[in-house]
């Protein structure tokens, strides 16, 4: 399914097929280290890491999380683990993105984490 919609997002102008080509690199990191069993998975992760690299190649700004929902991030138990895997995934393609939209792929990356 994040081959179609990466495809349609292409398609109709809103990310470019650099960005598409980073998703599916990071799909396929998480797939080959058993991060994730199946695509859909990550389908929501890989969807917002997209709209994310296209939001920092415009310098786009997103609003920063909560200060509720940032401490319950941060106490998650997955929370580190969380770090280290963005660490992995981005040593492969060195992108900057923005602590606020960092905090947002952390809380996607939780998430993923708990569907192991």
């Amino acid at each position: 399914m994040i081959k179609e919609k990466l495809k349609i997002l292409v398609d109709s102008g809103v990310i470019d097929e650099d960005t598409q080509n980073y998703i599916l690199k990071v799909l396929q990191y998480l797939l080959e280290r058993e991060v994730i069993n199946s695509i859909e998975q990550a389908d929501v992760f890989l969807t917002h890491l997209a709209m994310a690299d296209t939001r920092r190649k415009s310098n786009e700004l997103i609003s920063s999380l909560d200060d509720f929902v940032l401490s319950e991030i941060e106490s998650d138990p997955k929370y580190w683990h969380s770090k280290e895997l963005w660490q992995d995934l981005n040593k492969m393609v060195d992108k900057d993105f923005e602590e606020a939209e960092l905090d947002y792929l952390y809380l996607h990356i939780i998430n993923l984490l708990k569907e192991e």
